[in-house]
């Protein structure tokens, strides 16, 4: 994810349950940075569950300064009782510009809000890049991850 411009970020991380494990796998706050979305599940009740495939992206001065992409994960989040969602576009490869994880701010949306609003309420913020972009909230966040690529075409594949 290379360069964590998100370290402001880090305490929700050390908050949410699965964050800490996170933080330990990639060794840093991620930014999601270039990271795919591969599914958005919505559910009107229940738990939703948007997945995105990170990794960490650094440059290798032994290998002619290339970027080379490591500790690839497909990380779930799973979203309890969405409040509010603003989503934009679609394509067949959704890659974002960044993902940040935050206590819920004020957008002016509140009469939109299926559940009344709390300090406690989290906004996870897709940042535009090509496709899917925009925010969700939901009154709690749980993170889960399986290191590796996921299913399907991908440019970080061999033969792809």
């Amino acid at each position: 994810m290379g360069g964590m411009a998100y370290d402001q970020f880090p305490n929700i991380y050390r908050e949410v349950p699965g964050g800490p494990e996170l933080l330990r796998w990639f060794g840093e706050v991620p930014s999601f940075h270039d990271a795919e979305i591969v599914s958005l599940d919505l559910r009107r009740w229940g738990v939703s569950t948007l997945r995105v495939h990170g990794f960490v992206a650094n440059y290798q001065a032994d290998l002619g300064n290339d970027l080379v992409f490591d500790k690839h994960a497909i990380v779930t989040f799973a979203m309890e009782d969405i409040m509010d969602l603003q989503l934009d576009g679609f394509s067949h490869q959704n890659v974002i510009g960044g993902l940040m994880l935050q206590r819920a701010t004020d957008r002016g949306r509140a009469n939109y809000y299926s559940h009344p609003q709390s300090p406690e309420d989290i906004e996870i913020e897709l940042e535009p890049c090509y496709g899917l972009d925009g925010v969700i909230r939901a009154k709690r966040v749980l993170i889960s991850f399986e290191p590796g690529i996921p299913d399907g075409p991908s440019i970080y594949r061999e033969g792809s």
